[in-house]
């Protein structure tokens, strides 16, 4: 949605977040975005992101940030990770949010060259209103959260330095013993430097290897040796230009390292979000998405996940366990809580987190909008995610997330169409049974009315035709009420009451069912064996009814009816031929539609509602069998049923 239509539209319900911090001018985030928060109808949000572990308990502004934000009316989220703008960008998209409002102040030094946090998002979320707040008083130096160092030093590294410099000095030795100018002993040592530098992991072990190789080459090799002493001062010149290069080495290393770090860590996560959504875009229901994503998330976090339904939060989850795990994975009742809050506020929980943080399982709301899916519990196994992790985890499951949307949506959908078809079809049939209907119904009151009121003046070849009028439309009726609870039990699934019949017994007594023929020949053919098979009888009886009944129907006096069953390839074939005008090849594919009648539309002429053949069409579906049309040579029309044949032993008792 646009700017533009925003503005107009009735409907625009802004979904507003305001980013909290610590800072001293957050309270002016927080009432921007409250006065918009009057032309919404949603309740807004209010997003804090932390660093992995940090305590907000001694934070007292930021608690004072929170409080205010609460009063106005803001529903607090708390997310933890070290990447602020991509925590907010995936937070945004999950949520649907149209209006963001974060604070501003100056870079922490004027070199920085890394785009700003408003400057990330802006290019993240470009459908998002972004509204930046600027601090009263910007300041150069802005506080920043202290966090947890990591530890300094690491022996691989230390082993590495010292490896590659007693390498330089063996080197060095064989210089210094030889005929070569003693000054290829310090570039031997800047070599050297040089490659602890790359191989290292921190500027630090750069800085070491040259103080390493000041003191190995004033003690090793300059007069006096085996002291520390210098005599000449161009020595000093060189260690201090040696000690510049480590140093400028060390960060272009580190430097390298990291982009190439970053570099197949988003390459992996574009590897594994494309492999995500190529699998889900495969799914075929809501069962099989739960089941891709939680795999995949096994896969890649090597930890148990659960899934609990969002229609039965209490009930015992979904489990996908490692692989490897030998025992099925514990269901953790006691933390049922966790999940119920978790749905309730749409907030991360669990272990890590500042919510049931003594937990074991890291609970996720799974949900769009105001439409929620379930819960997503990952076991931790005293483990928090990395940074990595913690990425690709958002990732996933913003993927997870528009999947189930969309399978929501094409349910929905379909769901709609099928209502939408229901309705016209229960249209039509209303339509076609109060006009058809009315027709007969007509009659055998207009006639019996006539008994009634002329029996004296009718004489008995009048009363019998009357009568014979009055039967012909109750047997009509009969029979299209008999096609439409028919109709109504497939419709519904009723089972079909089966057993094993002789055919042509069922032909026969389909014959003795059709409506009377004076001027019409039913004659039958049938082989010298009989046939059986399973079968709802009266189902069948009715389909052949109806067959005959057309054949009447639409073939002149004095027109021929052939019903003759045949054997091949296992299969038992009923075929119902007249001699009559025959179907055009224009009408064919047509026939077995509801409510057609011959021209394409809606049935309206009498005695035609057009569900007699969609009906047997119906039936032989529900009995696995086919119904086909065709020409009859050299006139008229052929309707074949087709059955699966059964032996002969299984109609004995």
């Amino acid at each position: 949605m646009n700017k533009e239509t925003a503005a107009v539209s009735v409907n625009y319900r802004p979904v507003i977040l305001a980013c909290l911090s610590s800072s001293p001018s957050n309270p002016r985030v927080i009432r921007a975005a409250a006065k918009l928060k009057e032309a919404s109808s949603r309740t807004p949000i209010a997003l804090y992101v932390g660093a992995p572990g940090y305590d907000i308990s001694g934070d007292a502004q930021l608690l004072d940030n929170i409080a205010l934000a609460r009063e106005l009316g803001f529903e607090i989220h708390t997310l933890e990770s070290n990447d602020i703008s991509l925590t907010i960008s995936e937070y945004a998209k999950r949520v649907g949010i149209t209006d963001l409002f974060l604070g501003y102040s100056a870079p922490s030094h004027i070199l920085q060259t890394r785009k700003s946090i408003p400057e990330q998002l802006m290019q993240s979320l470009p459908d998002v209103d972004i509204h930046v707040i600027p601090a009263a008083i910007a300041s150069s130096f802005p506080q920043m959260q202290k966090q947890e160092s990591s530890v300094f030093w690491n022996l691989r590294d230390l082993l590495t330095v010292l490896a590659v410099m007693a390498a330089a000095t063996l080197i060095s030795f064989w210089f210094y013993h030889s005929r070569y100018s003693n000054a290829n002993i310090i570039t031997v040592y800047l070599l050297a430097v040089l490659i602890a530098s790359v191989l290292t992991s921190r500027r630090i072990y750069g800085l070491l290897s040259a103080v390493l190789y000041i003191l190995l080459f004033n003690y090793l090799f300059i007069d006096p040796r085996f002291s520390l002493f210098v005599y000449d001062p161009a020595y000093l010149v060189t260690y201090f230009v040696t000690i510049i290069a480590a140093l400028i080495t060390g960060s272009l290393a580190a430097r390298l390292k990291s982009i190439a770090r970053i570099s197949a860590e988003n390459a992996y996560q574009a590897k594994v979000l494309l492999d995500t959504s190529n699998h889900l875009e495969q799914a075929e229901d809501r069962t099989e998405i739960i089941r891709i994503t939680c795999r995949q998330l096994v896969s890649l976090l090597n930890r148990t996940v659960y899934f609990y339904h969002a229609s039965s939060p209490e009930a015992d989850p979904d489990i996908y366990a490692v692989p490897e795990t030998a025992e099925t994975p514990e269901t953790y009742p006691d933390e049922k809580d966790a999940v119920l809050w978790t749905m309730e506020n749409n907030h991360h929980s669990g272990a890590f987190t500042s919510h049931f943080s003594s937990y074991k399982c890291r609970y996720f709301s799974i949900y769009s909008g105001e439409w929620q899916y379930g819960i997503l519990a990952i076991d931790m196994n005293g483990k928090p995610f990395t940074d990595f992790e913690h990425t690709i985890l958002l990732s996933i499951i913003h993927e997870f997330t528009m999947a189930l949307d969309t399978e929501r949506f094409a349910t929905e959908h379909k769901n709609a169409a099928v209502a939408a078809e229901n309705e016209r079809l229960r249209a039509g049939l209303l339509r076609s049974i109060s006009h058809d209907l009315r027709t007969p119904l007509t009659a055998i009151y207009g006639n019996a009315n006539q008994l009634v009121l002329n029996e004296k003046a009718l004489s008995e070849e009048d009363k019998k035709a009357i009568c014979e009028d009055i039967m012909d439309n109750s047997q009509w009726l009969v029979s299209q009420m008999e096609n439409i609870l028919s109709m109504t039990k497939l419709e519904n699934q009723h089972y079909l009451n089966k057993s094993v019949e002789n055919i042509e017994d069922v032909i026969e007594d389909s014959i003795r069912h059709m409506n009377s023929h004076p001027d019409h020949t039913v004659r039958t053919v049938f082989d010298s064996e009989a046939y059986y098979a399973d079968i709802d009888a009266k189902l069948i009886v009715q389909v052949l009814v109806n067959l005959l009944n057309n054949a009447v129907k639409y073939t002149p006096a004095g027109s021929e009816i052939v019903v003759s069953d045949t054997l091949k390839d296992g299969r038992i074939y009923v075929s119902v031929a007249d001699n009559g005008p025959g179907i055009s090849d224009e009408d064919k594919p047509h026939i077995f539609e509801l409510f057609y009648s011959g021209n394409k539309t809606l049935s309206d002429s009498y005695r035609s509602m057009g569900i007699g053949l969609n009906l047997c069409e119906m039936i032989m579906k529900a009995h696995d069998g086919t119904i086909e049309v065709f020409d009859n040579i050299p006139n008229g029309t052929v309707f074949r049923i087709s059955l699966k044949a059964e032996e002969a032993e299984q109609n004995d008792e």
